[in-house]
């Protein structure tokens, strides 16, 4: 490989290092998003709140600064993310043990989960949460007034259950989805390898689809398909960053690539407060969000000055604790919002994102790391023990016929 093409950095184990550093990032913002929620005119989605042109609140939802506070896209670019990071061990490694993959990657998802919303439970508890906002906030409709062990049953069944006491879950389900389902995404983008253009553009209109008709697996899955496809042509990517980082315009190109991308992902909020108006041009617009988030991985990997970017130190690090971060920040910015009642907006926050930085360090180590050893753990064992059944099934139906055919053999001789 080339200087000046993509590389995989040997501190990380042969690990895609800049993508860590993308999911660091987006997790920021996941942040910056919640944090800014409790404010009741900030506009969660294109066209809500309350907001006046020229405010500062304006300008932070509807110029491209929103890339700040673009939570719902920092979801989809996740879901990419974990579709490319997930789906490329399986096609890189011939005879990938399926029977270990499974218990692995369930145990590496649910552990954590299970952890944060014990987190939760702690933080809802320790506080009343009576939200004085109205009815319909971010912040009241995410507070718990009335508080059971219920709460914890519901939130640890991410397939049919309610994460009430810690919002980010609802990802979590079709992540889960997803990973359940693997075989099927893998097989699917492997048989669009070649057509990996018309691939996209399925997925473009699936996820515009999805948002259409307000179905979830439609609005949401398709992103993770994406970046299976990414991943089945990884090697493409890297063979055409490799020729362009060899051309003079190359810095531009990468640019317009990873602005374009971004741009596509925050593209209804560009259209203003009026975008609630035009519904469908709403709803086509969000279907562009898996293909930008695409665009911004690929700039990532192939984009020197980028991949230099989130593979500086405090994007690793911001990566490293990023899905830690992601599962504890919200239940401490809302305790933080009921312990400063009564305070401006944004005082409490002051408090809870450095809080939820240092829970999400202390998560990170205490559970996550754990996680992957546990995870490894019972993926080895489940191999094996699969192996040892049906290994010695195998074996005894082969062995009497090794032992009949020489009787056979003598009988016939004699």
């Amino acid at each position: 490989m080339s200087s000046t093409g993509v590389k995989m950095n040997a501190k990380t184990g042969g690990r895609l290092a800049a993508l860590d550093g993308v999911r660091g990032l987006a997790a920021l913002i996941v942040l910056a998003h919640h944090s800014l929620y409790t404010n009741p005119a900030f506009p969660g989605t294109p066209g809500s709140g309350s907001v006046t042109v020229g405010s500062p609140m304006w300008w932070i939802s509807y110029t491209p600064l929103k890339l700040a506070t673009a939570g719902w896209e920092s979801v989809i670019l996740f879901f990419v993310l974990s579709g490319l990071v997930v789906t490329l061990p399986v096609v890189r490694k011939a005879g990938f043990d399926w029977i270990a993959y499974f218990p692995r990657r369930v145990v590496r998802l649910m552990v954590p989960v299970i952890a944060s919303v014990v987190v939760a439970a702690a933080f809802v508890m320790a506080i009343p949460q009576i939200s004085t906002q109205p009815k319909g906030t971010w912040l009241t409709d995410s507070s718990t007034p009335n508080f059971g062990w219920e709460y914890i049953v519901k939130a640890w069944d991410l397939l049919g259950g309610d994460g009430q006491i810690n919002n980010p879950l609802w990802s979590l389900r079709w992540e889960l989805i997803f990973s359940l389902a693997l075989p099927v995404f893998v097989i699917a983008a492997l048989a669009m390898r070649k057509w990996w253009v018309a691939g996209l553009a399925g997925a473009v209109v699936l996820t515009w689809l999805g948002v259409r008709t307000d179905s979830g697996a439609l609005s949401y899955l398709p992103a993770f398909f994406v970046g299976a496809v990414l991943a089945v042509r990884l090697d493409a990517v890297r063979n055409f960053a490799d020729r362009m980082n060899t051309r003079k315009g190359r810095h531009l190109f990468w640019f317009v690539l990873a602005f374009g991308g971004s741009m596509l992902m925050i593209a209804p909020w560009l259209f203003g407060p009026n975008i609630a108006d035009m519904t469908e041009l709403n709803h086509a617009l969000k279907g562009l969000a898996p293909l930008g988030a695409a665009a911004i991985v690929v700039a990532a990997i192939g984009w020197a000055p980028l991949r230099a970017l989130f593979e500086s130190k405090p994007l690793q690090f911001v990566g490293a604790i990023s899905f830690s971060l992601y599962l504890v920040h919200v239940p401490i910015i809302i305790f933080s919002t009921y312990l400063f009642a009564g305070a401006a907006w944004y005082v409490p926050l002051l408090f809870a994102v450095p809080v939820a930085i240092l829970v999400a360090v202390g998560f990170t180590w205490l559970v996550e790391k754990r996680s992957h050893g546990w995870s490894r753990a019972i993926g080895a064992w489940a191999s094996e023990r699969y192996r040892a059944s049906f290994g010695r099934s195998e074996q005894s139906e082969v062995a009497p016929k090794a032992i009949e055919a020489p009787k056979r053999e003598s009988v016939d001789a004699g």
